[in-house]
């Protein structure tokens, strides 16, 4: 398949996740996000929560664990609600990966409703570790904690800070980090400025076209 975008660090590839991840080639770490429909609800009167169509797309949550565990050689993250983490982890584990669930803790959590409830403060990750994979951190909690970078092209982005943090985690300069869902491209950025290859697949077009743009950047200093 043709690539949307190529340069000589990242590959983006626009089309569906499912039908190109078995040819997205054999990764040394998977970091993604994909869409699971969890952050979008009516809107409250104070604060918009419809995301439209960057949280709309329903995955298979089984499907999804079996092909993720199958394109990388080392270890997979993937961001999702709460409702998908055990699925997520019986995946992985079936796919004979050592798991654990992590949580980004947000410094800068939206006060909304906060004298009412605990604020939402909290992201879930799950991740995935094959036998010898890469692990470059040495007996810490998968709890990451840090302020959101909110994007004007995309309502649901992760900061860059922390797709650094994990990608230096699990892995090493000059591997190969794949990311199937790739928004407005965090992922691919973070990979680029460290020195990562990264090939990412993306359904929105719209989206494919920021994240090129944004490759296009100047690599950022460490």
């Amino acid at each position: 398949m043709t690539p949307y975008y190529v340069d000589d660090h990242v590959t983006i590839y626009h089309g569906d996740a499912f039908a190109l991840l078995g040819s997205a080639g054999d990764a040394d770490m998977v970091l993604t996000d994909p869409p699971y429909n969890a952050v979008n609800r009516p809107d409250s009167g104070l604060r918009s929560l419809d995301r439209g169509s960057a949280d709309s797309l329903q995955v298979d949550v089984d499907e999804l664990a079996s092909l993720l565990a199958g394109a990388t050689r080392g270890s997979a993250y993937v961001f999702c609600g709460s409702e998908q983490v055990s699925a997520l982890r019986a995946g992985f584990m079936d796919a004979g990966m050592s798991t654990r669930t992590g949580v980004w803790q947000k410094t800068n959590a939206s006060p909304m409703n906060g004298e009412h409830l605990w604020l939402s403060a909290l992201e879930l990750c799950v991740f995935g570790r094959k036998a010898k994979a890469t692990f470059n951190v040495h007996c810490e909690a998968p709890v990451w904690v840090g302020p959101t970078e909110p994007r004007d092209d995309h309502p649901t982005a992760k900061p860059l800070w922390l797709m650094k943090k994990l990608i230096m985690a699990s892995s090493n300069p000059g591997d190969l980090v794949l990311d199937p869902f790739v928004g407005s491209g965090t992922t691919l950025r973070a990979a680029k400025d460290l020195g990562r290859q990264a090939i990412g697949i993306e359904l929105d077009e719209r989206y494919c076209e920021i994240a090129a743009k944004r490759m296009g950047q100047e690599v950022l200093a460490l």
